[in-house]
Formats: structure tokens, sequence, C-alpha cells
């Protein structure tokens, strides 16, 4: 993840997606057969097609669901009240 200083919010530089192609530069040759073959293969990783911050809301969500709303609450009372500010950080937004 990498952060917006001017906004505050993350973008997640792992996802790719079809629509990125970049253009190849004069000095650059055009990809070949096999770099698209490589493309495709990372595009079924889902390190590369699912955005971290969602990934992390819905199991979040998922787990409330799950135990209750009290249930949760004291859940996360027992997490560290750092990595719950820098969870609420990376989840805002969401």
């Amino acid at each position: 993840m990498s952060e917006d200083t001017e906004t505050r919010t993350f973008k997640d530089c792992m996802l790719m997606s079809f629509l990125e192609e970049p253009k190849p530069t004069e000095e650059e040759e055009p990809p070949t057969e096999q770099d698209k073959r490589k493309k495709m293969l990372a595009l079924k990783d889902p390190v590369h097609s699912v955005s971290l911050q969602q990934f992390v809301y819905e199991k979040l969500k998922a787990q409330q669901e799950l135990l209750g709303e009290q249930a949760f609450q004291a859940l996360m009372e027992t997490v560290d009240t750092e990595i719950v500010t820098q969870l609420q950080d990376f989840l805002q937004g969401f």
C-alpha cells in the first residue's frame, strides 16, 4: 500500500487490471507474447486482483456478523490500540 500524503488515503499498488497497458516508449520494445502470458497469469493471482482494503474490510465485517456486535467489540478491545488506530486509518473511506 502507498499513502497519498495530501488526501491521507491508501492506494493498493499491487492491483493490476486488463485496462492497464502501458505504452512502450521509443527505447522499449512492445510486449512479447511471453510478456502477455505472464501478465494474464499474474491477473489470476489474488494479490493482483483483490484490493487489500476491501479484503480486510470484508473479513472484519464477516467476523462482526458471525460474533455479533457485543462480542466483536469485546474482541476488538483486546487488540492493541495502535493496531486499531492503523486499521481505522487504513479502512478510512470504506
